[in-house]
């Protein structure tokens, strides 16, 4: 309980040290608190994957702890739990266990339950010097544990726990649990409710069903804290989040809204999250940052000020009230910082305090300014010879005039439209029923067949490249086919082709009808053409397992289409990008499809969506994508026009392209392919279950039972298992942002397994599963019995390979028969840091090895080299042959 300070205690604040800004020693700050240590003030701070530190309000570290077993850390509490006087540090990991430090960094127990979990909330209730932890994750379960780590009792409860707080919600001085858990992965509530906890007996709860509640349909919650803020010597429940703007809500234990402020509509922001903390005791304020925008409101909701601009500034991950010291503390920052900001709240005006960016996000700045003007100054060496293809990106961000003005390839912008007509459909009804009429809300069908195309001659009469996005899974028809064939006609110059979007329910009839009737007709007009694809844009397992089910096979895998499909990726809250990555460049590498797609979106950086904020400024993990699809062969790009990037933005992209540093990948130039992954009778229901990506309610034991495990949308953020695939051939710690894994055996590609003759023929490493469990011919052998077999393919393939690379993501490419290109690239997509990296030089001596970019030559040493890659950028590295 949060009461009001008193005048005594005001006079106290000077007595304490105050805060400074600095930079932790460790990466992507997630989590802070404050905690008391011998009377003093310090920080529990935790980061991205698991590590936890101590430092003092000076910026000195006391103590860190490496990440042990990697995934997301979710929450953080500080709590005297042995004793002694002194704050020790609770975790609730998505690796399945709760942490205990110590005060002094020493662990003092951890808890896991019998079956596996991931653990997202923890709070603590302080009850006669005996405190007792609860804590829940995604089994429907919550947790009791006591002071030493033992499980005190289990509670059923509805749904994936969300929020865990304690308080004197119901009563004065009477502690009680609020719980709060969600079915779906973004929006509303299954439970809401607060809990006896002793009895375990739920002494209330709202029912969202009977009792709908304005705005919560849309709000997305983000943070919550607890305070009292109306004055009734009650903590009251704040919830901070947005739903097209800010949103702050205060209800109390009767669940009656206290406080309501709902943003102004221009201050929305893509992707943008909220967090939010009060300023009481000493003010009854509450501070909100909302993206790059910033509030201060009153106890009623009322705002005071506000400062910042959309998506500009520092946008932190964390904000803490230091009561005693009167001091706002901000933490981290999205994309991947590693800095502590302090605001004073004595001094007059203190939000107009300039705060300095510093630590992580400084460097990869940097990084990318080096990268940049050092590919202005790149020429290809004699021995790399111009490709006679041109980078097409899909886009209206649009290049600089010095990116213009490299010669080493060529960059087709080609800008795209979403056009959508109002063509009666009742020929439609007539061939697959009602299905048919159903529309995509959110965009307007106001076009006739004639506007449509006479917007395609223009285009083509002002020589303007252009693509349409014709379908989404909502209504695969936004265009009709006759439409569709009448663009192509008229503009066969300047139309690139069609976009079509999650389109992967294989039981709606249009998908058939689609696949059917559509794309023979498209084939044929876009060969006419000779210009213009189909790109196709799905997210979760779809390129690498649900493309192997009819009618998706029959289309992607046949050979009939190879010419005029490009796969793109739509990862916007998917735990399995290295799963979608390989998958494509198995069916690029397998001839299956000509070309690939690089998707460049800035709500790419969202798993648990509530919980992993996009709409960030660093162009770092775009970059750094865009870079790794095209080093296995994609040569296409649908970027998103993200305007708030900091420069130069995606300009270091085309640099990197234009100059030719970045070639064209030729399927056969691919050197870095170790082995495979083929796909026999893909698993309906494990596909099914990780596409039903919004459907938070599918917890099963048996989730970690397979060899593509823990995929669904629950296990957001949990480490894998031993025997997983993503883990053991990719290098993939936890499930949560992986578009480029380390691949510590080489690129191991997913393909079906028509390919199986060819690779015996040729003794071509790979083995076999249907995701689920693993083959051996016609043999079904269990996931954990299967990972050993994976680990010995896989090893097999690094050894065949000419050259191996350990701690980074990369590919190597053949430029020509006596030199390579080795791209390297920090796979910390919002974990930005340096990257040690060892380049293993097998079968083949080189002669030379030189960074291109910085003209630096590098030793080599017992066959191998040594370098560091810098944090959130890339190296391109040559080798010489003799």
């Amino acid at each position: 309980m949060i009461k009001y300070v008193s005048t005594l205690l005001l006079l106290f604040l000077v007595s304490f040290s105050h805060a400074e800004n600095f930079t932790i020693e460790g990466n992507s700050i997630q989590n802070i608190v404050n905690a008391k240590v011998k009377g003093e003030n310090v920080y529990y701070i935790s980061e991205l994957d698991g590590s936890v530190s101590c430092y003092d309000t000076s910026g000195e570290k006391i103590w860190r702890n490496p990440t042990q077993s990697p995934a997301v850390l979710f929450e953080i509490e500080a709590a005297d739990i042995n004793n002694d006087g002194n704050d020790d540090l609770l975790v609730a990991s998505g690796d399945g266990h709760i942490y205990c430090w110590g005060s002094n960094g020493k662990l003092l127990w951890k808890f896991k339950p019998e079956h596996r979990v991931r653990f997202s909330e923890i709070a603590v209730l302080k009850d006669s010097n005996k405190p007792r932890i609860y804590a829940g994750g995604n089994d429907y379960q919550l947790y009791e544990l006591s002071a030493k780590g033992k499980l005190l009792s289990k509670t059923k409860i509805e749904g994936v726990v969300r929020k865990i707080e304690i308080g004197d919600f119901l009563e004065e001085d009477r502690n009680t649990i609020f719980v709060m858990t969600y079915a779906h992965d973004k929006y509303r509530w299954d439970f809401m409710g607060f809990i006896d906890p002793d009895s375990k007996q739920v002494l209330s709860s709202l029912d969202y069903k009977k009792n709908k509640v304005k705005i919560w349909s849309k709000f997305m919650v983000n943070d919550l804290s607890v305070a009292d803020i109306d004055g009734d010597n009650r903590d009251d429940l704040l919830f901070f989040g947005h739903a097209n703007s800010a949103v702050f809500k205060a209800w109390n234990g009767e669940f009656k809204e206290i406080v309501s402020f709902v943003g102004k509509a221009k201050d929305k922001q893509r992707y943008a999250h909220a967090i939010g903390t009060s300023l009481l005791p000493n003010k009854n304020q509450i501070v909100m940052q909302y993206g790059g925008i910033s509030y201060l409101l009153n106890s009623k909701g009322e705002m005071l000020q506000t400062w910042g601009e959309r998506h500009v500034g520092i946008i932190f991950n964390d904000l803490l009230y230091q009561a005693d010291t009167d001091e706002l503390i901000c933490a981290g920052q999205v994309g991947g910082g590693n800095g502590i900001y302090t605001y004073s709240l004595q001094k007059k005006n203190w939000w107009k305090s300039k705060q300095q960016l510093q630590g992580r996000m400084t460097e990869v700045n940097g990084n990318l300014n080096k990268l940049y003007q050092q590919t202005l100054n790149f020429t290809p060496p004699v021995y790399q010879k111009p490709s006679s293809k041109e980078w097409l990106m899909i886009t209206r961000a649009q290049m600089n005039a010095e990116v213009e003005n490299l010669n080493g390839a060529e960059i087709k912008i080609i800008e795209q439209y979403s056009w959508k007509e109002n063509t009666d459909r009742s020929d439609l009804v007539a061939k697959i029923g009602k299905d048919a009429i159903k529309k995509d809300r959110r965009g307007k069908y106001n076009l006739t067949r004639e506007e449509i195309v006479n917007m395609a001659k223009e285009k083509e009469a002002n020589n303007i490249p252009f693509a349409v996005w014709a379908g989404h899974g909502n209504d695969p028809f936004y265009l009709r086919i006759e439409t569709l064939e009448a663009i192509l006609e008229v503009a066969p110059n300047t139309c690139y082709g069609f976009v079509y979007a999650e389109m992967d329910n294989t039981k709606d009839p249009r998908v058939h009808h689609f696949i059917n009737e559509y794309v023979p007709r498209l084939a044929k007009a876009c060969r006419k053409n000779g210009k213009a694809k189909l790109y196709f844009r799905y997210k979760n397992m779809f390129w690498a397992a649900s493309s192997h089910q009819e009618p998706w096979k029959g289309l992607f895998f046949s050979g009939k289409y190879n010419d005029i499909l490009v796969p793109a990726s739509e990862d916007t809250s998917s735990r399995t990008q290295d799963i979608n990555f390989v998958g494509r460049v198995g069916m690029f590498a397998g001839n299956y499809v000509d070309d690939f797609c690089m998707r460049l979106v800035d709500d790419n950086p969202t798993s648990w969506r509530p919980l992993t904020p996009g709409g960030q400024r660093s162009v770092s993990p775009y970059l750094r994508t865009g870079v790794m699809l095209a080093a296995y062969g994609a040569r296409t790009g649908l970027l998103f026009n993200n305007q708030y990037l900091e420069k130069p933005g995606l300009n270091i992209l085309y640099a990197l392209m234009k100059s030719g540093a970045l070639p064209i990948v030729e399927r056969e130039d691919i050197l870095s392919i170790g082995s495979w992954h083929l796909i026999k009778d893909v698993d309906e229901k494990l596909v099914h279950s990780v596409d039903d990506h919004h459907n938070l309610l599918q917890y099963s034991e048996e989730d970690e039972n397979a060899v593509v495990s823990l995929a669904q949308m629950h296990w957001a953020g949990t480490s894998l298992p031993d025997h997983d695939f993503s883990k053991l051939a990719l290098g993939v710690e936890y499930r949560w942002m992986n578009y480029m894994p380390k691949m510590p055996h080489g690129m191991v590609p997913m393909a079906p397994i028509e390919m199986q003759a060819k690779f015996k023929k040729e003794k071509i490493p790979y083995f076999v599963s249907d995701c689920k469990v693993g083959y051996d011919g016609s043999t079904k052998i269990e996931a954990k019995q299967f990972g050993p077999v994976i680990k010995e393919v896989v090893e097999v393939g690094e050894e065949k390979m000419l050259i191996a690379v350990k701690g980074a993501s990369w590919s190597v490419v053949r430029l020509d028969k006596n030199h390579v290109r080795v791209i390297l690239v920090d796979p910390g997509y919002i974990d930005p840091q340096d990257r040690e990296v060892e380049i293993n030089f097998q079968h083949r001596k080189p002669v030379k090895v030189n960074d291109i970019l910085s003209k630096e030559d590098l030793e080599v040493k017992n066959e191998k080299c040594k370098v560091i890659v810098p944090a959130g950028s890339i190296r391109l590295i040559d080798v010489t042959y003799k």
